[in-house]
């Protein structure tokens, strides 16, 4: 990208940050194994939003098996927030635009990188990632399954985390597992949100989130609410063979259906909990480098 267009990308986005005053919202989604479906609820859910309005930017934060491009059928640039926090590229060269409108950054970034940053490397990192500040309505950390250090941080430091689970007893107790782990290292309860995948009927997704919910509440003192349910689905993998999104590709499956009921219950819950300060994008890339010098 040359110079000129550098600047027309910029100031484009510039105007558009100027018409969004709130801040992005950072959400994590997460799972606490992999194979739960976790990228593929991602990036439908980003499409269900994008599909009302509101702007979506998917980092795609799973060092080892990103990917988002790959569920889209698009291949990337290669370009990652490695190189930014490197000054190899600026943000908006690494911002690739996906299926149905929906932009992406790959993460390619190690959060210890950040925190042994020279001063320098990091004011510029941090300035980049400044220019996301109103950018899009909704930022969603796309980010590798299981439990570790890295993830505890990016929970704490977002402003809401989306828990993907499957009525599988092992993706049970891995999901309390992230629970559990990311209160030994604090004394605020996080906003956690339960989404129950690949659910063979309502009843046992009910049964399913009924388990972690009163789990949470009898043994870790924290409520958990339940987002919604996706139901086991034959067009799901039909779309992931094709690699198309089954939101765009099969619009009136049940799985669409339910991601639409997820998005629907999402925004107006988000509405009654405006009162709570937005960490927004700056905050949280902060959030996580205190937490990365704290240990």
């Amino acid at each position: 990208m040359d110079q000129a267009q550098r600047l027309r990308e910029y100031m484009h986005r510039h105007l558009g940050q100027q018409e969004r005053k709130t801040p992005s919202r950072m959400i994590t989604i997460t799972s606490g194994k992999g194979g739960v479906g976790k990228s593929n609820f991602t990036l439908n859910f980003a499409l269900a939003l994008q599909s009302i309005g509101k702007k979506v930017v998917v980092l795609d934060l799973d060092l080892s098996t990103a990917n988002i491009d790959i569920l889209m059928g698009t291949s990337s640039s290669g370009n990652s927030l490695a190189d930014v926090l490197h000054q190899r590229k600026y943000l908006f060269d690494c911002i690739e635009k996906g299926i149905g409108g929906v932009e992406y950054i790959a993460g390619g970034l190690d959060i210890q990188e950040l925190v042994t940053l020279d001063e320098k490397k990091l004011i510029f990192f941090m300035n980049q990632i400044h220019e996301l500040h109103s950018y899009a309505d909704f930022i969603l950390l796309d980010t590798g399954a299981g439990i570790s250090k890295v993830l505890v941080d990016f929970i704490l430091a977002s402003d809401e985390t989306i828990l993907v689970t499957t009525p599988e007893p092992t993706a049970i107790a891995d999901s309390y597992a992230v629970m559990k782990t990311v209160l030994q290292f604090t004394n605020q309860v996080p906003k956690f949100r339960l989404v129950v995948n690949r659910a063979r009927s309502y009843r046992e997704a009910i049964d399913t989130s009924r388990a972690l919910k009163n789990a949470s509440q009898t043994f870790l003192k924290m409520s958990l609410n339940t987002l919604g349910f996706l139901m086991e689905d034959a067009h799901v993998q039909k779309a992931v063979r094709t690699q198309t999104p089954f939101y765009l590709t099969f619009p009136n499956c049940e799985a669409s259906k339910n991601i639409k009921q997820i998005m629907y219950t999402f925004l107006p819950d988000l509405e009654v909990t405006t009162n709570t300060p937005i960490k927004g994008v700056r905050g949280f890339f902060e959030k996580m480098l205190w937490l990365g010098k704290s240990r």
